[in-house]
C-alpha cells in the first residue's frame, strides 16, 4: 500500500515552519531558562537553535548573535558556557554548527554588549532585549526596545 502524499505535508512551507518553530523555541526559552533557573531547559533551548541552524544553513555572525544569550545565560546559571556548548556539539551530526558551538565557547570575550543585546529585568523576571544602535548614544535607550517598567542591567559571563 502506498501512503497518500497528498495528505502528508513534507513541501517546503511545512520545512520552513518547522524550523521556524525550533529556532523561536531556542530563541525563547533561553529567557525561560534564565528565569526558572533551569539548566536542562538552557541546554533544550540551544539545541533547539543548533538543530535549527544545522537544517537552515545561516550565516555563523547571525547565528553567534543569538548563542550570546545562551553563552551568558549559562554564566548566570552557574555553568561553564565553553562546557554547555560543547555538550550540544558532541550531540549533532559533524558539520559546520557543531564546529561553531565549540569555537564559540571557547571564546572569553563575549557579551551580551558586544553581540547588541541587553538583559532587563521585568515584572516577570529578567528578559534579553535589544541593545539600541550605538548611534543613539551611550545609556540612551529607544523607548520601542525596552517594555515599560524595565529596568536595564548590564551583566558580564563571568
Amino acid at each position: 500500500m502506498e501512503p497518500n502524499l497528498a495528505r502528508i505535508p513534507a513541501d517546503a512551507d511545512a520545512d520552513a515552519r518547522a524550523i521556524l518553530g525550533l529556532a523561536r523555541d531556542g530563541a525563547r526559552n533561553v529567557t525561560v531558562a534564565l528565569r526558572r533557573g533551569s539548566a536542562a531547559l538552557l541546554r533544550e533551548a540551544l539545541l533547539a537553535t543548533a538543530i535549527a541552524q544545522a537544517v537552515h544553513a545561516d550565516d555563523d555572525r547571525d547565528v553567534m548573535v543569538g548563542l550570546a544569550m545562551h553563552y551568558v545565560a549559562a554564566g548566570q546559571l552557574g555553568l561553564v558556557p565553553a562546557d554547555l556548548l560543547d555538550d550540544v556539539a558532541a550531540g549533532l551530526p559533524a558539520g559546520w554548527v557543531p564546529d561553531l558551538l565549540r569555537e564559540f565557547g571557547a571564546r572569553t570575550d563575549i557579551t551580551l554588549e558586544a553581540f547588541g543585546w541587553l538583559l532587563g529585568e521585568t515584572a516577570d523576571g529578567p528578559d534579553f532585549m535589544p541593545a539600541p544602535p550605538a548611534s543613539t548614544g551611550p545609556g540612551l535607550v529607544r523607548p520601542g526596545l525596552v517594555p515599560r517598567n524595565a529596568t536595564i542591567v548590564t551583566c558580564d559571563s563571568e
